[in-house]
């Protein structure tokens, strides 16, 4: 599968079309990298805006929503070292730049503002200038004039100079200018946010989209495009081979523009777009930024924010809630993962968001002071959490109470839910019973990621006053999380119950009563917590019976988990559920024994059959596992038994299925000799 995905991004690079921020120039790629090949088709789907038209059709107010462009692009921008010189050549086409030895040119000023000015010089043709912005934009526009000027506009070009004020301006400006210095006064201001760099000198930059017109040499050929599929994006400028996020050579600083499309002129749009850029633009400026750039899993802390400023600043909109709808799709995905087949989930994470600052710290400042922690990733989240203005908790708790509350995300901020949870719906359900006893197990892509939660929903067959009983079986070695949501049937909310889990099984019970007269459902949460090895997903099975009870195997699991605070010996006697190889062997951290639970999670527990016969194993075991303990010779009887197992069991983990049947043959035709010459 690589290799074919290797062929077609080959395939895809060669023969590249450029298009240098407003101009189309085919530039023959074939010297460069797939890799590279790849990156100039990203920037050339986001800066080109004669493609992509179709994708404006939209099926439902609830379809995708366009995004900012900020991730892919930044993510071209900070590897700008590790790019070819040829590479480099062709993808500075796409951005602006100014010299980096300043020498400010603004035009004279008409009216009476601050100091700061423009850096460098205007790159377009017609320009405004705000207390904190310099807006420009080149001779295409098309947006008409009411004669209603902002406000906010303190100085302008040529074009729009009237005398003492400027004039003419199109509208659509006039609204840019407000919703900016809006969005500069309540993230800046009233948060307490830093100002973007450079800010205390000079005007901060934007840049309108797709105002280019068609003749060459007409003063607005470096106007910038951008693809219909995004509303902005926020990048920064780099004069040379600049590291990191490209900070010039001069200023220990990074001055970043911002790109806005003009093809979105309703109010709502071009609000939400000025929150998020311009706390992009907030977020460059932070000294830990090149730290959260790093690591890509923590790049999702960085579009979320970006969009939690959305709802912040203009409430209103609630642009976010096609966002948070998707991601509640599909739970099973990563909270930190911003790969392809997670294309808009960093957008959603917003809910993670919300609910520590509204919902669970009903303090917003904490993503301030994440920002301005001096660590990145979940390190700053962590020891933010842990400092005593958010009450010295932890990551790992929050997450729980997140992934609790998305069981029943719509249930409203009277019951403990989100403000707006009625907009959201509730995360999807992976499995839903209503007869019982019901056994399933949950793995391949509906399994969860890392910091990936399912939800599995019990249905109470009656009103009458039920007992449900559910049992869990993870993946061993996994940091799983496994809680029962029960909802409540007077409609007054809804509790949680945490199960216990065996720390070496992975396996937990736990029994509810009122299932159907106290509880109308009960949803079976699974996650799976901070797990740096778990590469895709983690399998697991559970069972669900009425009227049931626990066994005594899973009370025992919970006492061997305190028992093994103490002892570094788990199996310390009291443990009657072990394996039988487990007491076969002395200790369930024997590799032998390890290799046999790898080949119950991979094999046995992905069927029917298989888990069946697990059920079985587990209800005979401990009375084998006690005998066994109790008569050490038998210990080598049966140690004896099972490395013949063992072995198979070995080359079905690690040898190709040639292999196995050769070697398996091989083994039972020399058992079959060796059983011959014993019996003779």
């Amino acid at each position: 599968m690589q290799i074919i995905i290797s062929i077609i991004i080959i395939i895809l690079s060669i023969s590249t079309p450029v298009i240098s921020s407003g101009e189309d120039n085919p530039i023959n790629s074939v010297n460069l990298s797939a890799e590279e090949g790849a990156a100039l088709k990203q920037l050339n789907s986001v800066f080109n805006h004669n493609t992509g038209v179709m994708t404006l059709q939209r099926s439902s107010p609830d379809a995708d929503q366009m995004h900012d462009a900020t991730m892919m692009v930044m993510d071209i921008r900070k590897r700008w070292n590790e790019w070819s010189p040829a590479f480099r050549e062709i993808a500075s086409g796409y951005f602006l730049s100014k010299p980096s030895l300043v020498n400010n040119q603004s035009r004279p000023r008409t009216l009476m503002r601050s100091g700061n000015t423009v850096r460098g010089t205007h790159l377009l043709p017609n320009w405004v200038e705000t207390a904190h912005f310099n807006i420009e934009w080149g001779n295409n526009l098309l947006k008409g004039d009411s004669g209603s000027d902002s406000g906010k506009v303190v100085s302008c070009s040529a074009a729009f100079n009237n005398g003492s004020v400027c004039s003419g301006i199109p509208d659509f400006i006039d609204k840019w200018a407000d919703y900016l210095e809006e969005v500069w006064a309540y993230e800046t201001v009233q948060l307490g946010y830093i100002t973007p760099a450079g800010t205390d000198m000079y005007l901060y930059d934007v840049y309108i989209a797709n105002t280019r017109d068609n003749i060459t040499g007409n003063g607005d050929d470096l106007a910038p495009s951008l693809g219909y599929n995004y509303l902005g994006l926020t990048v920064t400028y780099c004069d040379k081979d600049y590291s990191q996020i490209c900070k010039d050579e001069n200023s220990p600083e990074s001055y970043s523009y911002i790109i806005l499309n003009s093809v979105y002129p309703d109010d709502l749009t071009m609000k939400i777009s000025a929150a998020h850029e311009f706390f992009h633009a907030i977020q460059f400026s932070y000294p830990s930024i090149d730290e959260w750039w790093f690591t890509p899993e923590d790049h999702w802390w960085i579009e979320a924010t970006a969009t939690w400023m959305e709802e912040v600043v203009y409430d209103e909109s609630n642009h976010y809630y096609s966002r948070v709808r998707l991601w509640l799709r599909s739970p099973e995905l990563s909270l930190k993962n911003t790969g392809t087949s997670y294309s808009g989930h960093v957008y959603g994470d917003v809910i993670f968001i919300l609910y520590l600052t509204d919902v669970s710290l009903k303090n917003r400042e904490f993503v301030r002071d994440v920002w301005e922690s001096s660590e990145s990733g979940f390190a700053a989240i962590n020891n933010v959490l842990a400092s005593d203005k958010y009450g010295n908790t932890d990551f790992e708790s929050a997450f729980r109470g997140f992934i609790t509350l998305n069981a029943v995300a719509d249930i409203g901020e009277a019951y403990g839910g989100y403000e707006e949870g009625k907009q959201y719906g509730r995360a999807a359900v992976t499995g839903k019973h209503g007869v019982y006893p019901a056994i399933s197990t949950v793995s391949s892509s509906s399994a969860p990621h890392e910091l990936g939660s399912n939800y599995i929903q019990f249905l109470p067959p009656d009103n009458d006053d039920n007992s449900l009983t559910v049992e869990f079986d993870g993946t061993d070695g996994i940091n799983w999380a496994a809680m029962l949501v029960k909802v409540r049937s007077d409609g007054t909310g809804f509790e949680r119950d945490d199960m216990g889990t065996d720390p070496s099984f992975k396996t937990g019970c736990h029994s509810i009563d009122g299932f159907g007269s106290v509880y109308s459902e009960v949803f079976l949460v699974a996650s799976v917590l901070i797990e740096p090895t778990l590469m895709e997903t983690a399998p697991y099975s559970y069972k669900a019976s009425l009227d049931g009870s626990c066994p005594d195997t899973a009370n025992q699991a919970i006492s061997v988990a305190l028992i093994s605070e103490t002892s570094t010996e788990i199996n310390d006697g009291a443990d009657k559920r072990c394996f039988i190889a487990t007491a076969a062997f002395g200790s369930s951290d024997s590799p032998y024994v390890q290799i046999l639970r790898d080949f119950r999670d991979r094999y046995l527990m992905d069927s029917v059959y298989g888990r069946l016969f697990v059920t079985e194993y587990y209800s005979v075991s401990p009375t084998i596992a006690d005998f066994i303990q109790n008569h050490p010779p038998a210990g080598a009887v049966v140690r004896y038994a099972l490395f013949p197992l063992i072995g198979i069991t070995f080359l079905l983990l690690n040898t190709s299925m040639t292999a196995m049947i050769v070697v398996i043959i091989v083994l039972l035709y020399t058992y079959r000799v060796v059983a011959r010459h014993a019996f003779k």
